[in-house]
């Protein structure tokens, strides 16, 4: 019996020898199949396309604080230095579409379906009273007590239609604020305010906006920024609403643009001989598309579309686009220079407000606020450099606004010259820099003419 016992024990102790020996090989090939399959999935995943936002991992909000002195050259006052401060704590606005792909663009005239609907809306069936000038057709309706006017701008070349617009006669009474008028205009500012509110339904939604907007003006359109204020004239008090628009391209906007604040093309100045004959600028480009709509208590105030474009496929291929690390990282040390260098065709501020993208070189402090960072389109030449056609590119723009103590012009008190006071720059729009999403060039972007770059990525 004992020997029985010890054969089954060393048969048991093969057996168990053996089936170590199996689950060995067995493991062996469970983990060569586990690092076959998780090579499959990294090579499958390498060929899913990235989302445009997958692609910049850009965060939610742009936070960061640059403090510098600002030392020049160009300065009056040599050797004092400009107390610089940047600040962000803004929206970072990515587009929610798959890719971006290069695009055609060109003008188009404002079609006369548009240009009716526009009559019929705001006109209300009410008869034009027609008048001309020499540069725009236009008329006057009168509807719910007030006074629009009706205006179009034709290009020079052709009779095409390249603005348009439907805007309350004295609309620009209505914001003057602490301006002083005359006691008549007053008076009419008053009723004016009252037939707003009369006709109005109150505030307007961005919602209710964006509808209006729909079923005047075709393609798609979002609305870059609405504000909202109250006007008051003797016990009338009213809420208007501004909204702008820009035009979204397969869901990718064309980034908007205050134009009036960037610099001016010095190739689109007038310029004067030595025996004084005038010569005329050369423009080149067009300047960007604008829609804006404001009303008065739910009352439209101002409609205005200018410059509309259309767009095409310049190529299916998706863009390679930076990381917003890196695009950030290029805007923190360009920025400075920008503000140091740009100080040419430049008027001097006057009674603390300001339109330009930059405080004055000569400023004591600045103190500039990014508000805004969006990817969009912009439109550049195209190769053949033709002044109707151009090519829809992505880029950065990186919006702010900025407050600065430098010399200005203040009316009234007394001075012969300019003194130091307290500059405003505050206007919705205004790209304080600009950059190639796709490779990091610096982008200058200017008026009455198209923008150039600046340079690569490679800043130092």
């Amino acid at each position: 019996m004992k020997k029985i016992k010890m054969f089954m024990g060393a048969v048991l102790c093969m057996n168990l020898l053996t089936l170590s020996g199996c689950d060995r090989v067995v493991q062996s090939a469970v983990v060569e199949e586990k690092d076959q399959t998780e090579q499959k999935n990294e090579e499958k995943k390498e060929t899913v396309q990235k989302t445009v936002a997958e692609q910049v991992e850009a965060p939610e909000t742009y936070q960061t604080t640059i403090q510098a002195d600002l030392r020049s050259a160009d300065r009056e006052d040599k050797e004092t230095p400009m107390k610089f401060t940047l600040t962000a704590d803004a929206p970072v606005k990515v587009p929610d579409v798959d890719a971006i792909c290069l695009k055609k663009v060109k003008r188009l005239a404002i079609p006369e379906e548009e240009q009716n609907k526009i009559k019929d809306t705001f006109g209300k069936g009410q008869p034009m009273q027609e008048e001309n000038d020499e540069n725009e057709q236009a008329g006057t309706y009168t509807v719910d007590g007030l006074t629009y006017r009706y205006s179009y701008v034709q290009s020079e070349q052709v009779s095409d239609v390249e603005e348009l617009g439907f805007q309350i006669a004295k609309f620009s009474f209505d914001d003057c604020g602490d301006m002083t008028l005359a006691s008549s205009e007053k008076k009419e500012r008053e009723e004016r305010f009252q037939n707003y509110i009369k006709a109005g339904s109150g505030q307007i939604s961005e919602k209710e906006a964006k509808e209006k907007v729909s079923g005047l003006v075709s393609g798609a359109w979002e609305i870059f920024e609405s504000s909202s204020k109250e006007l008051s004239e003797g016990s009338t008090t009213l809420e208007k609403d501004d909204f702008i628009f820009e035009r979204m391209i397969d869901g990718v906007p064309v980034n908007y643009v205050r134009e009036i604040s960037l610099p001016v093309n010095e190739q689109a100045l007038e310029w004067e001989n030595e025996d004084g004959t005038l010569h005329e600028g050369q423009p080149e480009g067009w300047e960007n598309e604008v829609l804006t709509m404001d009303f008065c208590s739910g009352t439209l105030q101002s409609f205005l579309h200018r410059n509309p474009i259309e767009a095409s496929n310049a190529s299916d291929e998706r863009l390679f686009l930076l990381p917003f690390d890196e695009v950030k990282d290029i805007f923190e040390k360009t920025i400075t220079l920008q503000v140091m260098t740009e100080d040419k065709n430049r008027m001097i501020s006057v009674d603390g407000g300001s339109h330009y993208r930059y405080p004055s070189i000569d400023a004591q402090s600045a103190e500039i606020t990014i508000t805004k960072v969006q990817l969009g389109y912009m439109c550049m030449p195209d190769s053949e450099g033709s002044d109707t056609e151009a090519v829809l590119i992505p880029v950065w723009d990186f919006y702010g606004i900025w407050t600065s103590k430098e010399p200005e012009y203040e009316y009234g008190n007394g001075e012969d010259g300019p003194v130091m006071g307290d500059v405003t720059m505050d206007d919705a729009g205004v790209p304080l820099l600009t950059i190639d999403a796709r490779d990091g060039s610096v982008i200058q972007r200017i008026q009455a003419g198209w923008a150039a770059s600046m340079g690569s990525k490679d800043i130092k």
